[in-house]
């Protein structure tokens, strides 16, 4: 299926529209906006683990017909990796080998990322079941990305 690349772009600034227009109540929960810029998003993330922020990449190719994809950064737009110089969360739902495409960067395994979505074991809710609920889109998802950062459950590693 081909996406609209205007309905996609549409939907993506209607949606990333609250990360500017409120932007300081994000950032005192924690979350930077560093760039918008469709189909890209990076927001710094505080992590209180590090007493300090993650870079997270998401990319929202075909927006909203497929969920989005997101990995930690090292600052200069790469990809993080396990063993680099950023100490990268673990555990709960954050993956730290490659993600299920081969690609070796970090990855999400939650409802609204496409990994999540992608994997066999998560096939019986589709993401249609998601895509509509305002927890989905791409604020949510991030603000829940923070919070799940910032359980006790995930680990430094």
């Amino acid at each position: 299926m081909i996406v609209d690349p205007v309905l996609a772009r549409g939907r993506f600034d209607r949606d990333t529209l609250p990360l500017l227009q409120q932007e300081v109540a994000y950032q005192n929960a924690g979350i930077r906006v560093v760039r918008i810029a469709f189909p890209v998003i990076e927001v710094a993330l505080w992590w209180r683990a590090i007493n300090g922020e993650l870079l997270l990449h998401v990319q929202a190719d075909d927006y909203d017909y497929l969920p989005v994809q997101g990995w930690w950064t090292d600052g200069t737009g790469q990809p993080a990796h396990q063993g680099g110089s950023i100490r990268l969360p673990g555990g709960l739902g954050f993956q730290l080998g490659g993600d299920p495409y081969g690609q070796n960067r970090t990855w999400f395994c939650f409802p609204g990322w496409r990994e999540f979505h992608d994997h066999p074991g998560h096939q019986n809710t589709p993401c249609i079941h998601y895509r509509f609920q305002p927890a989905y889109r791409l604020p949510g998802l991030i603000v829940q990305l923070q919070s799940d950062l910032n359980r006790p459950q995930v680990g430094v590693t």
